[in-house]
């Protein structure tokens, strides 16, 4: 699985939520809190993304130049 951390509008927020909600839980879920259900190694993970991210790397990114 990957990790997407996203930060939306608070009027667009429960839009989207909804709409992640209906992709089957097998395949998607959605973490609402910073450590709920998350082993160790994930939080480690994701905290290091948000610090190479901080630092304008985003090398994690598959086709990051084509997102931007």
């Amino acid at each position: 699985m990957k990790n997407i951390y996203l930060e939306v509008d608070e009027q667009a927020y429960e839009t989207i939520l909804a709409f992640i909600k209906l992709l089957p839980p097998q395949r998607c879920r959605v973490i609402e809190e910073e450590n709920d259900d998350l082993t160790e190694e994930e939080i480690t993970h994701i905290n290091n993304c948000r610090a190479e991210i901080a630092q304008g790397d985003y090398s994690q990114f598959d086709e990051w130049e084509m997102v931007k």
